[in-house]
C-alpha cells in the first residue's frame, strides 16, 4: 500500500530517495512513451517492506482503443524467472535432494558423455556450463536457438528413425529438446567462461521436476508464487484474465493465447513467468526479510547469501553481447549489479526481456520493481536513462 500524506493526499515518495529524482523519473518515462519509444510504464519503490511510490501509465497494449496500465496489469516477465528458478533449486538443496557441485549426469542421463559429463547444477546457474548461449549473445550474424534445431531429433512415424517399441519412442520425444540443447560441442569448458544461457535455465526446469516429482511449472506456483500470496502470477494465464495482460504486438497475443500440448516441450524455467508489479514486490521483500513473508518460509537466510554474493572469483571473461568483460560479477542465479552501472551498489535481482525488472537492494532495505514494455528492440534511454535516474536518487 501507498503512503499518502493525511493533509495533502499527495502520494508521499519512497523512504531516502529524493523527491526530485522521483519527478525525473516519472518525467523521463513519459517523454518515451510521448516519443513512442515505449508502449508504457510502471514501477514500485519500496523500502523498509512499505511501498512509498509507485505508478502506471500509457496504454495497456497496442490497441489503438487499449485501456490504461494499471499497478496490477500481468506482464511476461521473461528471464525474471530464473530468479524463481534458482529459488527452486536451493529449496531442493535445503531439502538434501541436490547440492550444486552434484553432477548434471546424476539427473540427466544425456550428459553421461565426456563432453558434459563435468558440468555441474553451480554452471547452469552461474551460465559457466558451455551449453549453448542465448542467440545472438555472441553478436552473431546470424542467430539460431536450439528450438531451432530440435525437430531433428523428434521421432517420426514416417520412418525417419527406426524406433523399436512405443517406450523407445516415449523416451526420445522426452529428450527431444535435449539433444538439441547438446548438439554440438561446447562452447567452451565448464567454468571458464560467462555465457548467458537460458537453455541451461530450461535445464535445471527438469532438474527440479525431476528430484522434486512435480512438473517445474507446478512447482514454481505451488511451492514459491502461492506460499507468497503472488495471486496474480502465472505459467498459463486464466482466459478470463488475458484481457488484464500488457501485449505490445500481435505475438504477444498469440503467445498468450497459445495453448499447446507441452508434453514434450522443455520448462519454461528460463522465461515464461507472467506477474505483476505487486506480486514481484512480495517476491522481492522475501528475499530481504531473509526467506520469509507475512509468517511464511521460503528460503533460509543462507541460501539468499549464496545467491547475493558473487560467486566466480577472478578471471572469469564474459562477451556479454559485445560489453567484453575481463572479470564478470555474478551470484549463484542473481545479477549483481556491477561498479560501473549506476545502480545501488550490493543490489541484485534479474532483467528481463520486454524491459522488466526487479530489484533488490539490501544495504537500503529497498525493493525497486519496474515493467517499461515496448516495441522496440533497442532503446538505451529506456534501462541505461532509467537506471541512472534511479541510482542518483537513493539518499
Amino acid at each position: 500500500m501507498s503512503l499518502i500524506d493525511a493533509t495533502t493526499g499527495i502520494q508521499k515518495p519512497a523512504a531516502g530517495f529524493d523527491p526530485e529524482a522521483l519527478s525525473r523519473l516519472e518525467s523521463h518515462l513519459q517523454t518515451m512513451i510521448d516519443e513512442e519509444k515505449l508502449q508504457c510504464a510502471s514501477y514500485l519503490l519500496a523500502q523498509n517492506g512499505t511501498v512509498s511510490a509507485s505508478k502506471a501509465f500509457g496504454p495497456l497494449t497496442h490497441d489503438p482503443a487499449s485501456p490504461e496500465l494499471r499497478m496490477d496489469s500481468i506482464r511476461r516477465v521473461a528471464s525474471v524467472t530464473k530468479l524463481f528458478t534458482t529459488t527452486a533449486i536451493f529449496q531442493l538443496i535445503e531439502q538434501g535432494k541436490l547440492f550444486l557441485r552434484q553432477s548434471v549426469s546424476e539427473w540427466i542421463e544425456e550428459f553421461k558423455h565426456p563432453m558434459y559429463e563435468k558440468i555441474q547444477i553451480w554452471h547452469l546457474l552461474t551460465h559457466t556450463s558451455g551449453v549453448q548461449a542465448d542467440p545472438g549473445y555472441f553478436q552473431e550474424p546470424y542467430a539460431m536457438g536450439w528450438w531451432d534445431v530440435m525437430f531433428a531429433f523428434e521421432p517420426d512415424t514416417k520412418g525417419r528413425f527406426e524406433v523399436k517399441d512405443a517406450e523407445e519412442a516415449e523416451r526420445m520425444r522426452r529428450s527431444a529438446w535435449i539433444k538439441a540443447v547438446l548438439s554440438g560441442k561446447p562452447i567452451a569448458s565448464p567454468g571458464e567462461q560467462w555465457m548467458y544461457s537460458s537453455a541451461g535455465y530450461a535445464l535445471l526446469g527438469e532438474i527440479i521436476t525431476r528430484a522434486s516429482g512435480k512438473p517445474y511449472e507446478q512447482y514454481i506456483i505451488e511451492e514459491i508464487a502461492q506460499p507468497l500470496g503472488m495471486s496474480r502470477t502465472f505459467f498459463e494465464v486464466p482466459k478470463e484474465l488475458h484481457h488484464e495482460v500488457c501485449v505490445t504486438n500481435d505475438y504477444d497475443v498469440k503467445r498468450l493465447e497459445k495453448n499447446d500440448d507441452r508434453t514434450y516441450a522443455p520448462p519454461r524455467a528460463g522465461g515464461g513467468l507472467y506477474s505483476t508489479i505487486d506480486d514481484l514486490f512480495r517476491f522481492g521483500q522475501m528475499f530481504l526479510n531473509g526467506g520469509q513473508l507475512d509468517g511464511v518460509r521460503v528460503l533460509s537466510r543462507k541460501s539468499i547469501e549464496k545467491m547475493s554474493q558473487n560467486t566466480l572469483g577472478s578471471g572469469i571473461p564474459a562477451h556479454s553481447w559485445g560489453a567484453q568483460y575481463s572479470e564478470f560479477i555474478y551470484g549463484i542465479g542473481a545479477s549483481l549489479t556491477r561498479p560501473d552501472e549506476w545502480l545501488p551498489q550490493g543490489s541484485y535481482g534479474h532483467e528481463g526481456a520486454g524491459r522488466s525488472k526487479l530489484l533488490i537492494d539490501p544495504i537500503r532495505q529497498a525493493v525497486t520493481v519496474y515493467f517499461l514494455p515496448s516495441n522496440i528492440d533497442w532503446c538505451p534511454e529506456a534501462i541505461d536513462g532509467t537506471h541512472s535516474i534511479l541510482g542518483s536518487g537513493w539518499l
